[in-house]
């Protein structure tokens, strides 16, 4: 089955950063997908990990940190890899990214180390 192109277009937005677009893009098609698609969560994952990396820039890190936490938890169901995209690998690098913050205190600061910031392999199919 090949993905629908605006899952496809919300990849390629997450690999130039731009996670809010990303969310926007891929949220719309989870909002028309029914309840029993098989890659309902899949889109929620990847929404909600554009989501966590967009709050943690803004700021926002107590958000930030629980979107990463459901992110992972809907993505770890479609591991390894689901329409596409190499949810292992997203994993991983999602539990590299957040290692900090799932541990921060929830008062001193924490800027983002852009150097691991997850970059999504995937193959249109």
């Amino acid at each position: 089955m090949r993905p629908d192109e605006r899952f496809l277009k919300g990849l390629e937005l997450f690999n130039h950063g731009e996670y809010f677009e990303c969310h926007e893009v891929i949220e719309d098609l989870w909002l028309e997908v029914p309840e029993n698609d098989p890659n309902r969560d899949l889109y929620k994952g990847v929404i909600q990990a554009a989501a966590a990396i967009y709050q943690w820039d803004r700021g926002i890190l107590s958000g930030a940190r629980g979107l990463y936490r459901t992110a992972v938890s809907y993505l770890e169901k479609y591991r390894p890899e689901g329409l596409g995209l190499n949810t292992k690998k997203l994993v991983l690098e999602m539990k590299l990214l957040f290692a900090d913050l799932d541990r921060w205190d929830g008062h001193s600061e924490m800027l983002r180390d852009k150097k691991l910031t997850p970059v999504l392999e995937y193959q249109s199919l």
